[in-house]
């Protein structure tokens, strides 16, 4: 029995490239960039989505590989920055929600807690490693990959493939998301924050009122009681406040994509 090649030797420029646009975004976008997930798994998938793709998605005029080596690699960097760009979005929120799990974890007195993070090889704060991995977490009990892979299709509408077009207003997006993502770190800490800064107060009318007491052995384990008692109280709010963060996220994506295919 014969089989038939998927694609023909004409069309694998125009399969590179789309192999080349998912698969950097699947290799830098956050859940899926995790070390535990093997290298091989991420370019399977990524070959994978681009077959299904490959007759949905209008070939590029001319061919890629009728054009120069010099032209043909610099369409497939473009390709690159695309995932590239829309992974640093996912990567800013989720730095986002870590930043807020360090300052609530330097608030609980778990400065000195660290543990290694599969993802960076870096050593972070016990909490801050919490919410990341709370954040995954709910990203996929949403539904939210199936966002990516949403915007991912209307990426191919909004930036044609060797269509992408960096210019000073896709940077200006791109600097003013990050700028938000630290008021986002605020909103998701700053409760617990003002807690815990209510209850070092309090132990410091203690210590003035009864100085006999070594309030350094006592407040400790305290505020990491109500600490603990705190973020399992704010798990709900916390829940819906990254659900409208993470419709936020794929909102940005798609005017980011917007203005980066000019239209």
């Amino acid at each position: 029995m014969n089989f038939l090649p998927l694609i023909s030797p004409a069309d694998l420029g125009h399969f590179f490239l789309l192999a080349t646009r998912i698969g950097s975004l699947i290799f830098f976008f956050p859940v899926l960039n995790n070390k535990a997930v093997p290298r091989t798994l991420k370019a399977a998938s990524s070959l994978l989505l681009a077959l299904l793709f490959f007759h949905l998605v209008p070939q590029v005029n001319p061919p890629l590989l009728s054009l120069s080596l010099p032209l043909i690699v610099l369409g497939l960097l473009r390709e690159m920055v695309i995932g590239m760009v829309v992974g640093l979005l996912g990567n800013l929120l989720f730095a986002a929600v870590q930043t807020a799990g360090q300052m609530i974890g330097y608030q609980m007195s778990f400065a000195v807690a660290n543990v290694v993070d599969p993802v960076s090889s870096l050593q972070v704060p016990l909490i801050a490693q919490f919410y990341y991995l709370l954040a995954i977490l709910l990203f996929l009990a949403f539904g939210a990959h199936r966002w990516l892979l949403r915007a991912l299709s209307g990426s191919f509408d909004l930036i044609p493939l060797a269509g992408f077009k960096p210019d000073a207003d896709l940077l200006t997006l791109i600097i003013n998301y990050g700028e938000a993502m630290f008021s986002t770190a605020i909103k998701i800490a700053a409760p617990l924050m003002v807690a815990l800064l209510l209850s070092d107060v309090a132990l410091g009318v203690i210590a003035r009122t009864a100085p006999q007491m070594n309030i350094f052995i006592v407040g400790m384990p305290l505020k990491i009681l109500l600490g603990m008692l705190l973020m399992g109280f704010s798990f709900t709010l916390l829940s819906g406040l990254l659900r409208d963060q993470f419709h936020q996220l794929f909102n940005d994506i798609m005017l980011l994509l917007r203005a980066a295919g000019g239209t």
